[in-house]
Protein backbone atom coordinates (compact mmCIF):
# COMPACT_ATOMS: atom_id res chain seq x y z
CA UNK A 1 0.00 0.00 0.00
CA UNK A 2 2.78 2.47 1.19
CA UNK A 3 4.31 1.65 -2.65
CA UNK A 4 1.53 2.53 -4.53
CA UNK A 5 0.76 5.98 -2.63
CA UNK A 6 4.36 6.70 -3.13
CA UNK A 7 4.55 5.55 -6.52
CA UNK A 8 1.12 7.68 -7.14
CA UNK A 9 2.56 10.64 -5.76
CA UNK A 10 5.76 10.60 -8.22
CA UNK A 11 3.46 9.82 -10.99
CA UNK A 12 1.49 12.83 -10.26
CA UNK A 13 4.63 14.79 -9.97
CA UNK A 14 6.04 13.79 -13.09
CA UNK A 15 3.01 15.26 -14.75
CA UNK A 16 4.41 18.42 -13.89
CA UNK A 17 7.92 18.25 -15.27
CA UNK A 18 6.75 16.88 -18.38
CA UNK A 19 4.77 17.39 -21.56
CA UNK A 20 1.19 16.08 -22.08
CA UNK A 21 2.39 14.62 -25.81
CA UNK A 22 5.90 13.74 -25.37
CA UNK A 23 6.18 13.46 -29.11
CA UNK A 24 5.15 17.00 -29.69
CA UNK A 25 8.04 19.64 -30.91
CA UNK A 26 8.59 23.49 -29.62
CA UNK A 27 6.59 24.67 -32.83
CA UNK A 28 3.56 26.67 -32.17
CA UNK A 29 4.31 26.66 -28.40
CA UNK A 30 3.32 30.20 -26.90
CA UNK A 31 5.56 31.41 -24.12
CA UNK A 32 4.70 34.45 -21.81
CA UNK A 33 8.29 35.59 -21.14
CA UNK A 34 8.42 37.72 -17.64
CA UNK A 35 11.21 40.40 -16.97
CA UNK A 36 11.59 42.97 -15.05
CA UNK A 37 14.06 46.19 -15.20
CA UNK A 38 13.86 45.97 -19.21
CA UNK A 39 15.65 49.64 -20.01
CA UNK A 40 18.61 47.68 -18.35
CA UNK A 41 21.00 46.65 -21.01
CA UNK A 42 21.54 42.85 -19.36
CA UNK A 43 18.29 42.58 -19.30
CA UNK A 44 17.72 43.94 -22.94
CA UNK A 45 20.53 42.19 -24.27
CA UNK A 46 19.16 39.06 -22.34
CA UNK A 47 15.46 39.22 -23.84
CA UNK A 48 16.35 39.57 -27.21
CA UNK A 49 18.51 36.45 -27.25
CA UNK A 50 16.17 34.99 -26.01
CA UNK A 51 12.63 35.80 -28.48
CA UNK A 52 14.85 35.14 -31.41
CA UNK A 53 16.31 31.77 -30.31
CA UNK A 54 13.04 30.59 -29.17
CA UNK A 55 11.54 32.13 -32.33
CA UNK A 56 14.10 30.09 -34.35
CA UNK A 57 12.51 27.07 -32.99
CA UNK A 58 9.19 28.22 -33.84
CA UNK A 59 8.05 29.12 -30.70
CA UNK A 60 5.75 32.29 -30.09
CA UNK A 61 7.24 35.03 -27.08
CA UNK A 62 4.99 37.08 -25.80
CA UNK A 63 7.14 39.53 -23.49
CA UNK A 64 5.72 41.65 -20.25
CA UNK A 65 7.85 43.63 -18.01
CA UNK A 66 8.09 46.05 -14.75
CA UNK A 67 10.70 47.62 -13.03
CA UNK A 68 10.55 45.69 -9.44
CA UNK A 69 6.90 45.96 -9.27
CA UNK A 70 6.13 42.36 -7.39
CA UNK A 71 2.44 43.39 -7.23
CA UNK A 72 2.03 43.96 -11.32
CA UNK A 73 4.54 40.36 -11.92
CA UNK A 74 1.37 38.71 -9.61
CA UNK A 75 -0.95 40.05 -11.32
CA UNK A 76 1.24 39.52 -14.73
CA UNK A 77 1.81 35.79 -13.95
CA UNK A 78 -2.36 35.37 -13.54
CA UNK A 79 -2.76 37.00 -16.93
CA UNK A 80 -0.84 34.61 -18.68
CA UNK A 81 -2.15 31.39 -16.39
CA UNK A 82 -5.53 32.75 -17.90
CA UNK A 83 -4.26 33.14 -21.47
CA UNK A 84 -3.71 29.54 -21.28
CA UNK A 85 0.40 29.92 -22.22
CA UNK A 86 2.48 26.47 -22.83
CA UNK A 87 5.69 28.27 -20.42
CA UNK A 88 5.99 30.88 -18.58
CA UNK A 89 9.79 31.90 -18.34
CA UNK A 90 10.10 34.55 -15.86
CA UNK A 91 13.16 36.92 -14.69
CA UNK A 92 11.24 37.33 -11.12
CA UNK A 93 11.48 40.91 -9.33
CA UNK A 94 11.43 39.68 -5.73
CA UNK A 95 12.47 36.21 -4.36
CA UNK A 96 9.82 36.14 -1.71
CA UNK A 97 6.70 37.83 -4.16
CA UNK A 98 6.97 35.36 -7.01
CA UNK A 99 6.52 32.19 -4.44
CA UNK A 100 2.72 32.52 -4.08
CA UNK A 101 2.57 33.11 -8.16
CA UNK A 102 4.49 29.95 -8.68
CA UNK A 103 2.33 28.45 -6.34
CA UNK A 104 -0.63 29.34 -8.67
CA UNK A 105 1.06 28.78 -11.87
CA UNK A 106 2.11 24.59 -11.09
CA UNK A 107 -1.85 24.74 -9.66
CA UNK A 108 -3.29 25.24 -13.20
CA UNK A 109 -0.49 22.85 -14.12
CA UNK A 110 1.33 25.80 -15.92
CA UNK A 111 5.37 24.77 -16.27
CA UNK A 112 7.54 27.19 -15.39
CA UNK A 113 11.21 27.90 -15.94
CA UNK A 114 12.84 30.85 -13.95
CA UNK A 115 15.96 33.02 -16.02
CA UNK A 116 18.33 34.78 -13.70
CA UNK A 117 16.88 35.63 -10.52
CA UNK A 118 16.00 32.84 -8.17
CA UNK A 119 13.30 32.53 -6.00
CA UNK A 120 12.87 32.02 -2.46
CA UNK A 121 15.22 29.04 -0.70
CA UNK A 122 12.53 26.39 -0.77
CA UNK A 123 10.39 26.30 -3.47
CA UNK A 124 12.17 24.21 -5.66
CA UNK A 125 9.33 22.44 -6.03
CA UNK A 126 7.22 25.08 -7.92
CA UNK A 127 9.20 25.11 -10.75
CA UNK A 128 10.53 23.21 -13.66
CA UNK A 129 14.22 24.71 -13.91
CA UNK A 130 16.34 27.62 -12.68
CA UNK A 131 18.86 29.02 -15.79
CA UNK A 132 21.58 31.70 -14.51
CA UNK A 133 24.72 32.03 -12.67
CA UNK A 134 25.41 31.23 -8.74
CA UNK A 135 25.14 34.35 -7.43
CA UNK A 136 26.62 34.11 -4.42
CA UNK A 137 29.52 32.38 -6.43
CA UNK A 138 29.78 35.57 -8.39
CA UNK A 139 29.92 37.52 -5.06
CA UNK A 140 32.10 35.39 -3.59
CA UNK A 141 35.00 36.20 -6.68
CA UNK A 142 34.56 39.22 -6.48
CA UNK A 143 35.20 39.63 -2.94
CA UNK A 144 38.06 37.67 -3.35
CA UNK A 145 39.21 39.85 -5.70
CA UNK A 146 38.83 42.58 -4.02
CA UNK A 147 41.17 41.31 -1.22
CA UNK A 148 43.59 41.43 -4.20
CA UNK A 149 43.42 44.50 -5.24
CA UNK A 150 43.98 45.73 -1.37
CA UNK A 151 46.98 42.78 -1.34
CA UNK A 152 48.87 44.21 -4.43
CA UNK A 153 48.04 47.75 -3.83
CA UNK A 154 50.17 47.23 -0.65
CA UNK A 155 47.13 47.72 2.09
CA UNK A 156 46.33 45.11 4.76
CA UNK A 157 42.60 45.82 4.74
CA UNK A 158 40.44 48.81 3.89
CA UNK A 159 36.81 50.64 4.22
CA UNK A 160 34.47 48.69 1.71
CA UNK A 161 31.39 49.95 0.27
CA UNK A 162 28.80 48.08 -1.77
CA UNK A 163 26.48 49.73 -4.04
CA UNK A 164 23.63 46.66 -5.01
CA UNK A 165 21.31 45.91 -7.56
CA UNK A 166 17.48 45.37 -5.92
CA UNK A 167 17.83 43.98 -2.72
CA UNK A 168 14.20 42.25 -2.74
CA UNK A 169 15.74 40.24 -5.96
CA UNK A 170 17.21 36.73 -6.13
CA UNK A 171 20.33 38.37 -7.73
CA UNK A 172 21.43 40.54 -4.95
CA UNK A 173 21.25 39.17 -1.63
CA UNK A 174 23.07 36.15 -2.99
CA UNK A 175 25.88 38.28 -4.30
CA UNK A 176 25.87 40.24 -1.11
CA UNK A 177 26.55 37.10 1.07
CA UNK A 178 29.20 35.02 -1.30
CA UNK A 179 30.68 39.21 -1.21
CA UNK A 180 30.63 39.20 2.89
CA UNK A 181 31.86 35.22 3.07
CA UNK A 182 34.95 36.18 0.74
CA UNK A 183 36.11 39.40 3.06
CA UNK A 184 35.69 38.39 6.44
CA UNK A 185 38.67 36.24 5.39
CA UNK A 186 40.12 39.34 6.38
CA UNK A 187 39.67 41.20 9.83
CA UNK A 188 40.93 44.54 8.16
CA UNK A 189 39.09 44.45 5.35
CA UNK A 190 35.46 46.19 6.45
CA UNK A 191 32.34 46.64 4.91
CA UNK A 192 31.22 49.41 6.03
CA UNK A 193 27.83 50.10 3.99
CA UNK A 194 25.66 48.55 1.64
CA UNK A 195 23.15 51.11 -0.53
CA UNK A 196 20.61 49.51 -2.63
CA UNK A 197 20.45 51.29 -6.08
CA UNK A 198 18.03 48.54 -8.23
CA UNK A 199 20.64 48.21 -11.16
CA UNK A 200 20.02 51.91 -12.03
CA UNK A 201 23.30 54.31 -13.24
CA UNK A 202 21.94 57.44 -12.38
CA UNK A 203 21.02 56.51 -8.63
CA UNK A 204 24.35 54.79 -8.12
CA UNK A 205 25.80 57.78 -9.36
CA UNK A 206 24.58 59.52 -6.70
CA UNK A 207 24.67 57.33 -4.42
CA UNK A 208 28.50 57.02 -4.34
CA UNK A 209 28.62 61.00 -4.23
CA UNK A 210 26.70 61.18 -1.09
CA UNK A 211 29.11 57.53 0.23
CA UNK A 212 32.31 59.67 -0.76
CA UNK A 213 31.01 62.97 1.15
CA UNK A 214 29.90 60.69 4.43
CA UNK A 215 33.51 59.09 4.88
CA UNK A 216 35.80 62.37 4.08
CA UNK A 217 36.54 62.89 7.59
CA UNK A 218 37.59 59.04 7.91
CA UNK A 219 40.12 59.55 5.08
CA UNK A 220 37.84 58.14 2.60
CA UNK A 221 36.75 54.86 1.75
CA UNK A 222 38.89 51.86 -0.34
CA UNK A 223 36.53 50.01 -2.18
CA UNK A 224 33.17 50.44 -4.11
CA UNK A 225 31.46 47.62 -5.25
CA UNK A 226 29.44 48.19 -8.29
CA UNK A 227 27.23 44.96 -8.60
CA UNK A 228 26.83 45.25 -11.96
CA UNK A 229 29.11 47.24 -14.51
CA UNK A 230 26.99 49.94 -15.71
CA UNK A 231 26.92 50.81 -11.99
CA UNK A 232 30.79 50.39 -11.74
CA UNK A 233 31.03 52.92 -13.96
CA UNK A 234 29.06 55.30 -12.47
CA UNK A 235 31.31 55.41 -9.52
CA UNK A 236 34.06 55.84 -11.62
CA UNK A 237 32.26 59.17 -12.77
CA UNK A 238 31.07 60.40 -9.65
CA UNK A 239 34.93 59.71 -8.09
CA UNK A 240 36.55 61.93 -11.00
CA UNK A 241 33.60 64.68 -10.16
CA UNK A 242 34.78 64.34 -6.39
CA UNK A 243 38.32 64.63 -7.84
CA UNK A 244 39.38 60.94 -5.97
CA UNK A 245 42.09 59.66 -7.54
CA UNK A 246 41.26 55.45 -9.03
CA UNK A 247 43.84 52.73 -8.87
CA UNK A 248 44.91 50.11 -5.87
CA UNK A 249 47.70 52.19 -5.06
CA UNK A 250 47.11 53.74 -1.40
CA UNK A 251 45.39 57.45 -1.28
CA UNK A 252 43.20 55.29 -4.42
CA UNK A 253 39.94 54.08 -4.65
CA UNK A 254 39.68 50.72 -5.94
CA UNK A 255 36.24 50.29 -8.24
CA UNK A 256 34.84 46.61 -8.84
CA UNK A 257 32.10 44.80 -10.88
CA UNK A 258 30.17 41.64 -11.14
CA UNK A 259 28.69 41.30 -14.05
CA UNK A 260 30.82 42.24 -17.30
CA UNK A 261 28.90 45.02 -19.47
CA UNK A 262 30.84 47.30 -22.29
CA UNK A 263 31.33 49.95 -19.48
CA UNK A 264 33.29 47.83 -17.46
CA UNK A 265 35.51 46.43 -19.95
CA UNK A 266 36.50 50.00 -20.81
CA UNK A 267 36.95 50.77 -17.28
CA UNK A 268 39.20 47.60 -16.97
CA UNK A 269 41.30 48.17 -19.83
CA UNK A 270 42.07 52.10 -18.23
CA UNK A 271 42.85 51.09 -15.32
CA UNK A 272 39.81 52.90 -13.29
CA UNK A 273 37.95 49.54 -12.87
CA UNK A 274 39.69 46.79 -10.98
CA UNK A 275 37.69 43.62 -11.96
CA UNK A 276 34.39 42.17 -13.00
CA UNK A 277 32.61 38.90 -13.43
CA UNK A 278 31.15 37.12 -16.10
CA UNK A 279 27.77 37.14 -16.31
CA UNK A 280 26.83 37.26 -20.08
CA UNK A 281 23.02 38.09 -20.94
CA UNK A 282 23.76 36.16 -24.68
CA UNK A 283 24.65 32.84 -22.96
CA UNK A 284 21.78 32.94 -20.70
CA UNK A 285 19.47 34.26 -23.46
CA UNK A 286 20.55 30.97 -25.89
CA UNK A 287 20.24 28.46 -22.67
CA UNK A 288 16.77 29.40 -21.28
CA UNK A 289 15.36 29.22 -25.13
CA UNK A 290 17.22 25.81 -25.61
CA UNK A 291 15.63 24.40 -22.29
CA UNK A 292 12.48 25.31 -23.26
CA UNK A 293 12.59 23.67 -26.59
CA UNK A 294 13.99 20.72 -24.96
CA UNK A 295 11.21 20.51 -22.58
CA UNK A 296 8.42 20.28 -25.58
CA UNK A 297 10.42 18.17 -27.22
CA UNK A 298 9.88 15.73 -24.47
CA UNK A 299 13.56 15.72 -22.88
CA UNK A 300 13.56 15.99 -19.03
CA UNK A 301 15.31 19.14 -17.89
CA UNK A 302 18.08 19.65 -14.60
CA UNK A 303 16.73 21.35 -11.94
CA UNK A 304 19.43 23.99 -11.82
CA UNK A 305 21.47 24.97 -15.32
CA UNK A 306 24.30 26.44 -13.32
CA UNK A 307 26.63 28.38 -15.97
CA UNK A 308 30.34 28.96 -14.80
CA UNK A 309 31.75 32.30 -13.57
CA UNK A 310 35.03 33.69 -13.62
CA UNK A 311 36.79 37.05 -12.68
CA UNK A 312 37.56 39.13 -15.52
CA UNK A 313 40.99 41.34 -14.87
CA UNK A 314 43.29 43.44 -17.10
CA UNK A 315 44.85 40.19 -17.05
CA UNK A 316 42.24 38.42 -19.07
CA UNK A 317 39.52 40.96 -20.36
CA UNK A 318 40.74 40.73 -24.00
CA UNK A 319 39.42 36.98 -23.50
CA UNK A 320 36.25 38.05 -22.61
CA UNK A 321 35.80 42.03 -24.66
CA UNK A 322 33.31 40.35 -27.33
CA UNK A 323 31.14 38.67 -24.84
CA UNK A 324 30.98 41.09 -22.52
CA UNK A 325 30.76 44.52 -24.97
CA UNK A 326 26.58 44.81 -25.44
Amino acid sequence: MVRAVVGLIATLGLLFFIPANANADPKGKKIAFLVTSPTHPFIATLSKTFIAKANSYGMEVNTVSQHFDAALQAQQVDDAIARKFDMLAIIAGSEQAIVPALIRAKQAGVPVVLVNSPPRDGSEDLYLSFVGEDHVELGRITGVSVLNALKEGGRDGGKIAAITGSLQEGVGPRRLTGFREAIKVNPKAQIVAVEDAKWQTDLSERIAGQLFARYAAEGGLDVIYGMADNQAAAIVQSAKAAGIPLGIEKGKLIVVGSNCLKQGITGIKAGEQYSTGTQIPTRTGLKAAEMIADYFDGKMLPKNEILPVETITKANVAQWEEACSY
